[in-house]
């Protein structure tokens, strides 16, 4: 009879409660929906309504009613019955008073609040206020979908013709993916690693353990990308790889609105909660949200940030109080990406991947409501654990923000126990299996590392990576150039290596080759010791560089006119170490014989040379002040390529030494530096010039890179534009022996005409100034000095078609000439790069 009772007693009870709804929140009066509203259920689940006033509770424990509230309206009760899927809830305005910090009722109390935590992120900033700290993480990214949004059945797909609705097939996709579904996931992913930080170095990370699904072993570029701030106190935030002025960033009032929303209570007190939203509305859409701020230190308690277009985006980060040190740490974050419901234009990843809303196709009508890329989502949680704060922490190589340990992709089941905060379920488990059975059998990894290899400019085989830029090219003394070349691979050897080529010139009928081994003395260091003997060609007066990263590029517009290639061939010792990751040292000692492949010879009171000997030992400088940089099991990697970037040179040639011909200094150098403005256009900034001291001959000095012909008929001097060269400058019209340049550009962001047409232009500034000291030694090369000062500027025009543009450049100043057509340059662009 009890037992009966009790059934009685809860039928009415189960037959209301749910553990799930979904709602929204909008004002009575306008219908607008009311953006991060607090909702709490009788059980004490709170969440808050997104940008759009939704809500989805999916809570552990069933409920009967949700209690809604929102500044400046009345709160409402709402009951829950099963019957409920989706609720919309009124809300009417009310005259509210917050119990909160006494603020002027004059100005927007909000406002005063954010000023506070604007000037309190010194003593709030864990990277500023504290001396060290360490701690793990275990993050997991999973591709999936939630089993109960998709409707399993099979559905009907018709075509429209000619105004009339006909069958054409039935569609069982919904059916399948659900039952895949039910299963697994789409992807998983899971890493651990140990964050360590040390006042005045950089935060870095060592990753102990990662698997990825489908792959024995990661795609480390893949483990680079920033989803989500670390911290929330920089001037920029960023969210899925792209940055957004930060609504606590120094001039953020002049950004966003803010509006006070609610207070609750937190483990030191209360927080403010305060959302903010971008003043303008921009092309590319701003980030919105909720800032919890403690009223007592205005410190970041919790921060929600959403992005709501064609793909939704948002961001959580929590805090945890640690009283002995009065500060509130991140202890954890996720972000979830999805498909979203209007067509706001997006960017993520730093503006790589941009989402705009296609063109539908009004003849298919499918009667499924939601596909299955309408209901899978990206998510990805990071959650903080065994955190210890200014105890004895080493930051050794802070460039190197990215550590990979040699073992991290073969852990064992039980590394992973320890660290997981999250248990892996049987669906990821699942997932695990399939994909890497999937992946074995159609060689995904096989396919990744010949997309990585082909990138960087060379083509991938078990022990060889073939040099693509060795195999075809053109100049206008060799004629059409083939060759092939290449270096081993870590399947050869992680220790040592082997690089040669070979190549053969139509024109001048006449091999070129090089061949060389180094070891690695050192991998934390990137310490390598090489020896290399070449006979090649190349171009005369040219600014070099031996430490200088450059791009895979397999024709060099400027090489079809340049007149002036010597011949060497040299024997090469050399020494690289990186004294930090991102200052990068390589010494080079080199002997050999020069030969200029035109007329001429170098003549002085004590020589005359048409055929020289060189011994030269090289010190070279790269320095990228902010770029960050892994170091993986497959060497460094450039992980986050920042600027300014700074390449420096000098070379000393020894006279007498292995009968070396000549005694001279010379100093080269470069800057690069890009300001690229948030979603705005770009400038990029280019100085580089150098200085001879002593006689040196024609292969050492500086032609300040030209690239104009005067041929005629006009239409000949019609070329490719090249890379930093002077546009509208004759082939050696100028040679220096010392000479500086800079180079100005400023890209404005591309019009958008149709989704294909999207055309970009530059304005473009180029000016250089040198000289020469001993104009007489230099015979049958005909040249001008540049004291005088040159100076060029044009406009590019480009992405017209297929990648391909046209530029036009005028030449104006000192060095201006008398017909104007000699001082118009019209060249092609072409904006695809192989490499990075």
């Amino acid at each position: 009879m009890r037992n009966l009772l009790l059934l009685v007693f809860l039928i009415p009870l189960l037959a209301i409660s749910q553990n799930k709804i979904q709602g929204i929140v909008i004002d009575s009066k306008t219908k607008q929906p009311l953006p991060f509203a607090s909702i709490v259920t009788n059980t004490n689940f709170g969440t808050l309504t997104d940008v759009d006033g939704e809500f989805y509770i999916k809570a552990k424990n069933s409920f009967q009613q949700i209690t809604v509230s929102y500044v400046g309206y009345k709160s409402v009760t709402i009951p829950i019955t099963i019957n409920d899927k989706f609720i919309s809830i009124k809300l009417e305005t009310s005259i509210e008073n917050l119990n909160e910090v006494l603020i002027t009722a004059k100005e927007n109390p909000a406002l005063q609040i954010i000023r506070n935590a604007i000037n309190n992120k010194p003593e709030n900033n864990i990277e500023k206020s504290l001396n060290t700290f360490k701690f793990n993480t275990y993050n997991k990214i999973l591709v999936t979908a939630d089993p109960d949004s998709i409707n399993g059945k099979v559905d009907s797909v018709f075509v429209i013709k000619k105004g009339e609705k006909k069958f054409k097939e039935l569609d069982s996709s919904n059916y399948k993916f659900k039952k895949d579904i039910d299963k697994q996931h789409l992807y998983i992913s899971e890493k651990i690693s140990e964050f360590k930080f040390q006042k005045g170095r950089k935060k870095k990370e060592v990753i102990l353990a990662s698997r990825m699904a489908g792959l024995k072993q990661p795609i480390y570029e893949l483990l680079a990308i920033t989803f989500q701030d670390f911290s929330f106190y920089n001037e920029v935030y960023t969210i899925a790889g792209t940055k957004y002025t930060n609504p606590i960033a120094n001039n953020a009032l002049k950004h966003y609105n803010y509006k006070i929303l609610d207070t609750v209570s937190t483990e030191n007190g209360n927080s403010i909660l305060i959302y903010f939203k971008p003043k303008e509305k921009k092309k590319i859409l701003g980030i919105e949200g909720v800032l919890y701020i403690d009223s007592k230190s205005f410190a970041i308690t919790k921060v929600i940030a959403e992005l709501k277009g064609i793909v939704n985006v948002k961001a959580i980060q929590n805090y945890s109080y640690i009283k002995k040190y009065n500060i509130w740490f991140p202890s954890d974050m996720n972000i979830v990406l999805k498909k979203g419901d209007n067509n706001e234009n997006i960017s993520l990843f730093g503006g790589a991947v941009k989402f705009s809303e296609d063109k539908k196709n009004d003849t298919l009508i499918n009667t499924r409501k939601n596909n299955p890329e309408d209901i899978s989502y990206f998510i990805s949680k990071s959650t903080n654990s065994n955190i210890e704060i200014n105890t004895p922490v080493i930051v050794k190589y802070s460039a190197s923000t990215m550590q990979f340990n040699d073992d991290a992709h073969n852990q064992k089941e039980e590394f992973w126990n320890k660290f997981r905060t999250d248990s892996i379920s049987k669906r990821g488990i699942n997932t695990y299996t399939f994909l890497d059975s999937l992946a074995k059998k159609d060689g995904i990894e096989k396919k990744i590392n010949l997309a990585r290899n082909i990138l960087k400019g060379y083509y991938p085989t078990k022990y060889i990576n073939l040099n693509l830029g060795k195999i075809i090219n053109l100049n206008n003394y060799e004629g059409l150039r083939v060759g092939f070349g290449g270096e081993t691979n870590r399947n050869f050897s992680s220790k040592y290596e082997i690089e040669s080529y070979i190549a053969y010139g139509t024109k001048d009928k006449d091999f070129k080759y090089s061949f060389g081994a180094s070891s690695q003395l050192n991998k934390e260091t990137n310490t390598w010791f090489g020896v290399n003997y070449t006979n090649d060609i190349k171009e005369a007066a040219a600014l070099d560089f031996i430490a200088e990263n450059t791009s895979f590029s397999p024709i060099n517009p400027r090489n079809l006119n340049i007149s002036t290639f010597y011949n060497y061939k040299t024997i090469s010792t050399y020494l690289k170490h990186d004294i930090q990751p991102n200052l990068e040292a390589k010494i080079q000692l080199s002997s050999g014989d020069y030969k200029p492949l035109f007329e001429y010879q170098f003549i002085s009171p004590t020589k005359n040379l048409s055929e020289y000997k060189l011994t030269t030992a090289t010190l070279g400088l790269q320095y990228n002040p902010k770029s960050e940089y892994m170091n993986s099991p497959v060497g460094k990697l450039n992980i986050k390529n920042e600027f300014p970037q700074f390449t420096l040179q000098l070379t000393k040639s020894f006279e007498n030494v292995l009968e070396s011909d000549f005694n001279f200094t010379q100093l080269n150098f470069r800057v690069l530096h890009k300001i690229k403005r948030l979603r705005k256009a770009t400038t990029h900034i280019l100085a580089e010039g150098g200085i001879v001291f002593g006689d040196a001959p024609i292969s050492h000095l500086y032609n300040s890179t030209p690239n104009y012909t005067f041929k005629n008929p006009w239409r000949k001097r019609i070329t490719l534009a090249g890379t930093n060269s002077f546009e509208t400058m004759g082939y050696n019209e100028f040679i220096s022996d010392r000479f500086v340049a800079i180079h100005l550009k400023h890209e404005i962001t591309s019009f958008k005409i149709t989704s294909k047409f999207k055309p970009q232009i530059t304005l473009v500034t180029r000016a250089a100034i040198g000289g020469i000291e001993n104009v007489a030694y230099q015979n049958g090369v005909e040249f001008k000095s540049l004291k005088k000062g040159y100076i060029e500027s044009g406009l590019e025009f480009n992405s017209l078609f297929k990648g391909f543009g046209l530029s036009a450049f005028y030449r104006y100043g000192a060095y201006k000439n008398t017909e104007w057509s000699d001082n118009l340059a019209l060249k092609l662009t072409y904006r695809l790069r192989l490499g990075f």
